[in-house]
């Protein structure tokens, strides 16, 4: 069957949020869902995934997850989105098209997360 990029995209979010609903810390995820656009727009992805594993906690540690798993099932033969995003073989170009890629996904993710989590 052939899926967009977009229902793709919807996709994998709704799996994500499914994984983290019923959890002790969804209002985090969720909170820490909505807020991610913004933080990734105002610092950069890398800022904000640096962001986000130097936190820790079950919400946050999740989200970096859900992230790099979404980096990795498009780029197999990479190890971790921020080891790519440091990389010398990774140009700006690469990383500006990565952060709308990750922007599209936690579009997704912030409309499940607002229908599905509990505030």
């Amino acid at each position: 069957m052939l899926r967009s990029l977009e229902q793709i995209r919807a996709k994998r979010a709704w799996d994500f949020i499914n994984e983290v609903k019923g959890q002790s810390y969804q209002k985090d995820y969720r909170a820490y869902v909505r807020r991610a656009p913004a933080l990734i727009l105002s610092n950069g992805l890398g800022n904000a995934l640096v962001f986000w594993k130097s936190k820790g906690g079950e919400a946050y540690s999740k989200l970096y997850e859900h992230i790099n798993r979404w980096f990795k099932e498009r780029h197999p033969e990479e190890e971790d989105i921020l080891v790519w995003i440091i990389s010398d073989n990774t140009s700006s170009l690469k990383v500006f098209k990565e952060t709308r890629e990750v922007l599209a996904l936690l579009d997704w993710m912030k409309r499940f997360a607002e229908a599905e989590l509990e505030e």
